[in-house]
C-alpha cells in the first residue's frame, strides 16, 4: 500500500474517532438542555463515524496498511450555552468536511481502485453545518417577514 494513503487513511481513521467523542459529549449536553431530537441525531452521527472508522481500517489492513490510533486526549468538552455549542459543532463538521474531501482527491488521484471502494462511505453523510446554515437562513428570513415596517 502506498505510504500516503495509508497515513492519510489514518488521519482520518483519528479525526473520525475524535469526531465521535465530540458528538458524545454535545449529545450529553444537548440532552440536560431538553433538545432530544438533536441530541438523538448526534448520537447517530458518533455511531456512523464509528462505521466508517471500522470499514476504513477493514480496506486497509485488506490493502496491506498498518492502522496508527493516536491516544484521545483527557478533556471534556464544555459550553457555556447551546449557540457556543451549535458553533462549536459547525467547526467541527466544516473541519471533517475538508479533511474528508482532501483524503478523497487525494485517493482518487493516487489509487482509483481504492477511491472507488471508499467513496460509498461519505456519499450520504449529512454534515450538520450545511444543515444549520439552512435553518439559519429560513430563521433570517422568517424573522425579517416579522419585523414592523
Amino acid at each position: 500500500m502506498d505510504k500516503q494513503i495509508e497515513n492519510a487513511m489514518n488521519r482520518l481513521i483519528n479525526t473520525e474517532i475524535w469526531s465521535s467523542n465530540l458528538y458524545l459529549a454535545m449529545q450529553v449536553f444537548f440532552e440536560r438542555k431538553g433538545f432530544p431530537i438533536l441530541s438523538s441525531w448526534l448520537r447517530l452521527q458518533s455511531r456512523g463515524n464509528m462505521e466508517r472508522v471500522y470499514a476504513i481500517m477493514h480496506i486497509l489492513y485488506h490493502q496491506g496498511g498498518k492502522t496508527s490510533i493516536d491516544a484521545q486526549e483527557g478533556y471534556t468538552p464544555e459550553w457555556r450555552n447551546s449557540t457556543e455549542a451549535l458553533n462549536r459543532l459547525v467547526e467541527q463538521e466544516q473541519s471533517v468536511q475538508r479533511d474528508v474531501k482532501s483524503f478523497l482527491f487525494a485517493v482518487r488521484c493516487l489509487d482509483p481502485n481504492l477511491y472507488a471502494s471508499i467513496r460509498h462511505l461519505y456519499d450520504d453523510r449529512p454534515y450538520i453545518g450545511n444543515i444549520l446554515l439552512e435553518l439559519t437562513h429560513i430563521l433570517a428570513e422568517e424573522s425579517q417577514r416579522r419585523l414592523p415596517e
